[in-house]
C-alpha cells in the first residue's frame, strides 16, 4: 500500500473550478492543461480522488492513448516534491 499523497486525498470536487491540472502522457510526453470543471463533466468522475483520476485519464492522442501523470499548477508553477535533507 502506498503512502497517502495529495492526490488521494484531495477530491476533484475540492479543486478550484478554473485551477489548471497538469496532464503529462508517461508514454509519448506529449502534455496538456485540463480544468476541474471540465473533467467533472466526464461521466463517474464528479466523486473521484485525485489519484483516481489520473488513472482513468489517458492520453489525447489518437495512436498513443497511454497512461498519464497529473500535477497541480500553482501561480505558474507545478507542485513537485517538496521534501528531502533540511
Amino acid at each position: 500500500m502506498r503512502p497517502p499523497s495529495w492526490k488521494s486525498e484531495l477530491r476533484l470536487t475540492d479543486l478550484d473550478a478554473e485551477q489548471e491540472i497538469e496532464v503529462t502522457c508517461l508514454r509519448c510526453k506529449k502534455m496538456r492543461y485540463e480544468k476541474p470543471r471540465e473533467l467533472l463533466l466526464v461521466d463517474g468522475m464528479k466523486h473521484f480522488y485525485c489519484d483516481q483520476v489520473e488513472t482513468t485519464l489517458r492520453c489525447k492522442d489518437r495512436w498513443c492513448k497511454g497512461a498519464v501523470r497529473i500535477a497541480l499548477i500553482h501561480d505558474d508553477s507545478v507542485e513537485g516534491f517538496t521534501g528531502g535533507m533540511a
